[in-house]
């Protein structure tokens, strides 16, 4: 009996070893499976899409889609004759295999009535709607649903009623997750807090001080920095011998006239538009290599004029 008892142990130690592998295993997400709120497309959609909401109700922007799970609560109730609805648009034209999930979630006085819809446009375009009850009460204080397969451009999550005080409605963030369409935490990293200066990402474009920046990098206020090269643009095309040089007493006609240089925006231009650093870098040294032929050329007549003067003097 020996051999079978020691081969009950080592079955019942096999069991044991899976069960504890099984409950510890890290299971991997996919394009299929459910994944985490890491991946949730929503994150500072307010700043990253165009979002609007509609109703005498409403809800702080900058609390919905922050990723924390504090509330924004509305200051009157929601209710059938005046919804609130929240629209989402120009979200990324990314199809949904099998893995995307929508939803809401809150602390406190969650939505009893609602309704869930997207704007397909894959194959055919059109609103679907991804969940409604709009007809029947929701109990939970938080709701999540799998998204059909198709591309959705657009959001509109319409809430009729609430369990708040007098109806009100509380709401901590509404998600999309989406793992074919946003990399883990990216809507979060649109935005920092530097030393009381915000650091913002949007559209591919990073801005400290500005929410909204037009350009690689956007910066409301001065850089401090040891060095900074340009892209550099020259301006050699002068001394090519089809160049045309300005007489001197055009360009002098030119500045009594316009108050600037030729060639060189004016200061009422530049402090509207800016200056572009690697194109005025070309333009002043455009304005010194055509400053050099001036002199050049000044010294030849100045020359051939003392020539003159001597042997005038023989």
């Amino acid at each position: 009996m020996e051999k079978p008892i020691k081969r009950m142990k080592i079955f019942f130690i096999g069991l044991l070893t899976m069960s504890a592998f099984n409950l510890y295993s890290q299971t991997i997400t996919t394009n299929r499976n459910i994944v985490g709120m890491e991946h949730n497309l929503l994150f500072n959609a307010h700043k990253r899409y165009t979002v609007t909401q509609t109703g005498v109700a409403s809800l702080n922007f900058d609390v919905l889609f922050d990723g924390k799970f504090v509330p924004s609560y509305t200051g009157v109730p929601v209710t059938y004759e005046n919804p609130m609805v929240i629209l989402i648009e120009d979200l990324p034209n990314t199809h949904i295999q099998m893995g995307a999930i929508v939803g809401w979630s809150t602390r406190y006085w969650p939505a009893k009535r609602f309704k869930i819809e997207g704007y397909n446009v894959y194959q055919t375009e059109e609103w679907r709607v991804i969940s409604d009850y709009s007809q029947n009460d929701y109990s939970g204080n938080d709701f999540k649903i799998n998204v059909p397969s198709g591309s959705y451009t657009k959001l509109r999550f319409t809430f009729y009623s609430a369990v708040g005080s007098n109806g009100r409605l509380g709401v901590s963030e509404l998600f999309f997750l989406h793992p074919e369409a946003s990399l883990p935490y990216y809507g979060l990293a649109h935005s920092w807090e530097l030393n009381g200066s915000a650091l913002y990402r949007r559209s591919g474009n990073v801005g400290i001080g500005v929410n909204a920046p037009e350009a690689k990098l956007h910066v409301a206020g001065d850089i401090k920095a040891t060095e900074i090269k340009v892209v550099a643009q020259t301006a050699d095309f002068v001394f090519e011998e089809d160049y045309q040089l300005q007489s001197l007493d055009e360009v002098d006609q030119f500045i009594k006239e316009n108050k600037h240089l030729p060639g060189i925006p004016s200061a009422k231009q530049m402090e509207a538009d800016g200056v572009n650093v690697a194109e005025m870098n070309k333009l002043l040294l455009q304005k010194i290599e055509e400053l050099t032929l001036y002199v050049i050329e000044l010294k030849r007549e100045n020359k051939e004029i003392k020539n003159l003067l001597k042997n005038n003097t023989k």
